[in-house]
């Protein structure tokens, strides 16, 4: 009887640690702003968030090319449109993401093969000139809608809290990935929804997702991540199945 208490016991002292760390966890939990593209009528006003479309810019600005072929605009966002908005971009405007249609960069610097373009102010701004390069996207306007509770993955979740109270329980772990949320489509804020492995946390701003309404994949069903580090520049990474 003696032996059956004291393993009870254990078992208890077990589980609340694991509550505590779930409790940890979700202490954790993050904002976002969701993108949700299409399926309402266009804006009037262009200079929005626009999943495709011609892009944005200055009047002297052109679009970026790589190997000698124009780039085309695969995101651009009215910053003030997104209700909730990453630290880094409390002083931007406006931004705009360019890809090429050769190749993914993944992994290269900004500026080859990609491109982000920000604007602190939304004056001087209109659509740059339409390429000449046949279309890759389908072009849609962009809603945002805010969520409380984005969770990271599961070697993520290792950097902010000890979960080895939840690895080493029996069947604890399920909890972690059946009651959490993580949204793997194009998002600004929360955490990378990673596919292959953990992605790095610091300086993470927005993701990409694969969008089947615009008919845009990244490889196979992949998704793209951009940080900005200390200094202010941009970094570009992709995981995909």
């Amino acid at each position: 009887m003696r032996m059956r208490t004291i393993k009870m016991l254990a078992v208890r002292g077990t589980m609340k640690s694991v509550e505590e760390t779930y409790k940890e966890l979700d202490r954790n939990l993050k904002e976002a702003s969701i993108a949700h593209i299409g399926g309402f009528r266009p804006p009037e006003d262009k200079i929005t968030s626009w999943f495709g479309g011609r892009g944005v810019g200055l009047k002297h600005e052109i679009i970026p090319t790589y190997k000698g072929k124009e780039m085309f605009c695969l995101l651009q966002v009215k910053i003030s449109e997104l209700p909730f908005i990453p630290q880094e971009l409390k002083n931007t405007k406006f931004l705009v993401v360019f890809t090429n249609r050769e190749e993914f960069p993944f992994n290269k610097p900004h500026g080859e093969g990609w491109e982000i373009r920000e604007y602190d102010s939304l004056a001087g701004l209109g659509f740059l000139p339409k390429s000449k390069e046949p279309d890759v996207v389908r072009d849609f306007p962009v809603m945002w809608h805010k969520i409380d509770d984005d969770a990271p993955d599961w070697e993520n979740a290792w950097e902010i809290v000890d979960m080895t109270p939840i690895n080493e329980s029996d069947g604890e772990d399920e909890r972690f990935f059946d009651e959490y949320n993580r949204y793997p489509g194009t998002k600004f804020g929360g955490y990378p929804s990673c596919i292959q492995h953990g992605h790095n946390l610091e300086g993470f701003i927005f993701q990409i997702g694969s969008e089947e309404k615009p008919n845009w994949m990244w490889a196979d069903n992949g998704i793209a991540y951009f940080n900005k580090d200390k200094s202010g520049t941009w970094g570009f990474e992709c995981q995909f199945y």
